[in-house]
């Protein structure tokens, strides 16, 4: 199961959060203007590889030869591609300039991101190792295993909570109300590791004792009924093996709440029903 919140969308697409210590940004002229090769009158630069990669200050050495030939064809493709639209005059066209116009936003969006990152949005390191000394529960390799009851509504699961609070059986009532595939085994899911359900119902069902019943939690799916039937400990990752994960959560959390002052600060409206977002 997967679901993400539409501002988490929104920082992925601008950011897919590059690794926190570099920034995306070139430099001044230097080697990244060495000139790799020629198509035509237009020159490929280290520049333009480096922009065609996720992280601008990957080390090009760290490339295997197949992803170096990837990187060259799809440059060359688009070095063709362009010189073939200025030749039939596609450059001066309404429709261009609006595309134009949406890739300059997008590349200035995530300018702004990257800035951000690197100036408002550093993190200490003594933050970082606090976190995780306080969380070490999150870094227990545990895994649980779960049934849940699967209902559209609220009330639909509320109505089901209260007969469980009676004593009814839980996969009885997962055979006979839950939506889910999972209702033919009773709403068994089996056993599952942090970070594989969606991330409502995963709190859920790691924040519950072995037998107890939670819910409802809602995701996209609709309203869970979550019961734990068994719980296996695993064991401590190591610091240094998720520091650089959790800084990249810190900066994440961190830049979405930058971008929702950002939001509150312009007034957004809506105009045509089918984009409509709840409470704009």
């Amino acid at each position: 199961m997967k679901a993400k919140l539409f501002i988490t969308l929104t920082i992925l697409v601008l950011v897919c959060l590059p690794e926190v210590a570099k920034t995306q940004t070139p430099g001044s002229l230097g080697s990244e203007d060495h000139i790799v090769g020629i198509v035509g009158k237009e020159t490929i630069t280290e520049r333009d590889i480096r922009l065609a990669l996720p992280n601008y200050d990957t080390a090009l050495s760290s490339l295997s030869p197949p992803q170096k030939v990837q990187i060259m064809r799809q440059i060359i493709t688009q070095k063709i591609l362009a010189a073939e639209g200025r030749k039939l005059e596609l450059d001066k066209s309404s429709a261009f300039e609006a595309r134009k116009k949406s890739l300059f936003d997008a590349a200035l969006a995530r300018q702004t991101v990257e800035h951000f990152v690197k100036n408002a949005g550093k993190i200490d390191q003594t933050r970082v190792k606090s976190f995780y000394d306080e969380n070490m529960r999150l870094y227990r390799d545990d895994k649980v295993r779960a049934s849940h009851i699967l209902l559209k509504t609220k009330e639909e699961a509320e109505t089901v909570l209260g007969r469980l609070k009676t004593g009814e059986n839980f996969a009885k009532l997962a055979k006979e109300k839950s939506i889910g595939p999972s209702s033919i085994k009773g709403g068994d899911l089996g056993f599952f590791k942090r970070g594989q359900m969606v991330p409502a119902f995963d709190k859920a069902a790691f924040s519950l004792a072995k037998n107890e019943i939670g819910g409802p939690i809602r995701t996209p799916y609709g309203f869970h009924l979550i019961k734990v039937t068994e719980i296996r400990k695993g064991e401590i990752t190591p610091y240094k093996e998720v520091e650089s994960k959790i800084l990249k959560q810190m900066v994440a959390k961190k830049l979405e709440a930058y971008i929702q002052d950002l939001r509150k600060t312009v007034k957004i409206v809506i105009k045509d029903p089918r984009f409509a977002i709840s409470g704009e």
